[in-house]
């Protein structure tokens, strides 16, 4: 990942976010000649929840003309009612309210032949809705006529933009927006691979932390936009609800250890850095609230933390700029640009901004160009220490040179009798020294270390675990040393059987052994098993008493059957298995 490299992938992905910002405005367009203010729109709420009768019922002096171009009230747990009289038309039209965060909303349709009732918001699941639309809409077939009466309460900020479009005017903005939209979590998906790779090349922990920084930042997004609740969990009405304060939460916890560990506060001020550790607590308490709490809750502690967070972390990189930091500039910049769309963003949903377009896009505008900045940062950054690494390479090896002939060759004779011992050691701490075999601790690493791997590789893994059957009654009988014969001759029979070479047969403790077969489905690993316990059944083993025959209890498992998150389920599953062949009878394969 060089420089030249980082700067050309940027450069291309700027020009991506450049056409979304200059798309968005195009998205708010396709109104009907009827504008929302000509649609004279009045309004009355209430602290009790009433029913369509009771609302038609109130004077005109309950009602209130709707000034502004959209509803907008903040947060308040009142239940709004909204009304309008809809004109004839000769063609379909939709009803489009451009708030996805409402979480009951109630659409009315009053006609001679009766009413039309449309049940929409975030405690109804999405195939519900009349149209799949991460916002709100409902068909108007042409000539329909009649007053129309809205109701809606939400946890969310009280906000109702009511617009009628043309059926072509409003798949033509959903359209726009939907590109619009789409350019923009590209880009955040882009960003989240590109420093991924960054993560996986250099090993920096920077790199993995913003990855997973732009990942819960497109997961914030996707719940502001509607557009989870559309694509991704249209049947979670608690995601749904969740989405917006858990992904926030997940958002600030990594941006602070984002900016610890790319600032070097560490190293640098650890005054600045305990500060930031307290933003990553609290970030994680916020977490949990938004977890347990309500919604209402959850989301005023989320922007509670949000403008302070972004003000610190702004605070945090001018204060490293000042002091010299390169990279904490760029770093300053970023952070400017979202500290200014998060503060646009929180007072629009407060009510004290009355933008839609802010609204919805502050945010989508600002995270833009401040991942942009801070992914061109990690990649110069990461470029500039590669090479003062290879400089310091060069540096030691141009010394290493200069050395004396003597020096150096004492040098290679200690590490080369280093190496010895430690061989030795590792040979030691591996092996078992009854039977020759891998020993437990082998066992459990090279399980470890095969499993990731399969599931890398999409490879199955097979694992039998066996015991001898009625091995201490050998002991008791002959003795121990005729018990060691036993298992020693044993141990050679299973090796020999595990022909391929990345076969691993292990003593896992007393009579009990456990072979891992890598690449092995199931079948096999079944097939495999019950020969073993055929060659087993036909031998007679050389003791100081005498010939002796034994018998083994065999459990098989393998990932071509079962998923395996971990090495401890995977053991679990082939002991249980074991445990069910000496329950069935021993002498005998369980296939779990």
């Amino acid at each position: 990942m060089t420089k030249a490299f980082s700067l050309n992938v940027l450069k291309w992905l700027v020009t991506a976010f450049v056409l979304l910002v200059v798309m968005m405005p195009a998205a708010q367009a396709q109104l009907l000649p009827t504008s929302q203010s000509e649609l004279s729109i009045e309004y009355t709420h209430s602290e009790q929840k009433l029913d369509l009768e009771t609302v038609r019922n109130l004077s005109a002096s309950q009602w209130s003309k709707l000034e502004s171009d959209r509803a907008s009230f903040g947060y308040t747990s009142d239940e709004y009612w909204f009304r309008f009289q809809l004109e004839n038309k000769p063609y379909d039209r939709i009803l489009h309210i451009a708030y996805p965060l409402l979480d009951e909303l109630t659409i009315y349709i009053i006609q001679p032949e009766g009413v039309r009732t449309y049940q929409m918001g975030d405690t109804v699941p999405f195939g519900e809705r009349p149209i799949p639309t991460s916002e709100f809409a409902v068909p108007l077939p042409e000539n329909t006529n009649g007053e129309i009466y809205i109701k809606t309460n939400t946890q969310s900020s009280m906000r109702l933009p009511i617009a009628v479009r043309t059926e072509i005017g409003f798949f033509e903005t959903q359209m726009n927006r939907r590109i619009a939209e789409g350019v923009y979590f590209g880009v955040l998906l882009c960003m989240a691979v590109y420093n991924l790779f960054g993560f996986i090349a250099s090993r920096e922990p920077e790199f993995g932390v913003y990855s997973l920084y732009t990942l819960f930042f497109a997961g914030l997004m996707l719940s502001l936009e509607g557009l989870g609740f559309h694509y991704l969990w249209p049947n979670s009405l608690y995601l749904q609800d969740k989405g917006i304060p858990i992904f926030g939460s997940l958002t600030f916890l990594t941006a602070a250890l984002f900016a610890y560990q790319l600032l070097e506060l560490k190293r640098y001020r650890y005054t600045w850095g305990r500060g930031l550790m307290v933003m990553a607590f609290l970030s994680a308490i916020s977490l949990l609230i938004a977890i347990f709490a309500s919604y209402r809750i959850s989301i005023h502690v989320l922007l509670s933390l949000a403008v302070p967070g972004c003000l610190f972390l702004l605070l945090v990189g001018a204060y490293m700029w000042r002091k010299g930091f390169v990279y904490a500039r760029i770093f300053t910049l970023a952070w400017c640009s979202l500290l200014v769309s998060v503060v646009a963003n929180s007072l629009g949903y407060l009510g004290v901004i009355d933008s839609m377009f802010i609204q919805r896009h502050a945010i989508m505008i600002g995270s833009g160009i401040e991942i942009l900045l801070l992914s061109w940062v990690l990649a110069v950054r990461y470029s500039e220490q590669r090479k003062e690494r290879l400089l310091a390479e060069k540096r030691y090896n141009r010394e290493l040179a200069e050395s004396v002939d003597e020096r150096t060759f004492e040098l290679q004779v200690a590490l080369r009798e280093l190496q010895d011992v430690n061989t030795e050691l590792e040979q030691k701490n591996t092996e078992d020294p009854l039977t020759g075999l891998y020993n437990r601790r082998y066992f459990q690493q090279h399980l470890d270390r095969e499993l990731r791997r399969t599931l890398r590789r999409e490879l199955p893994l097979a694992l039998l675990m066996i015991d001898v059957d009625h091995f201490k009654p050998v002991n008791d009988t002959h003795g121990h040393l005729a018990g060691d014969q036993i298992l020693q001759q044993l141990a050679s029979l299973m090796q020999k059987h595990a022909k391929r070479a990345a076969d691993i047969v292990c003593r896992y403790g007393g009579e009990e052994f456990a072979i891992i077969l890598p690449e092995t489905d199931l079948q096999e690993a079944e097939i495999f098993a019950q020969q073993l316990l055929e060659q087993v059944r036909e031998t007679e083993f050389e003791t100081n008493a005498g010939l002796l025959k034994i018998t083994l209890s065999v459990g098989v498992i393998s990932t071509s059957a079962r998923i395996f998150d971990n090495v401890d389920e995977l053991f679990k599953a082939a002991d249980d298995a074991l445990y069910a062949a000496k329950h069935d009878g021993r002498d005998r394969v369980a296939v779990q």
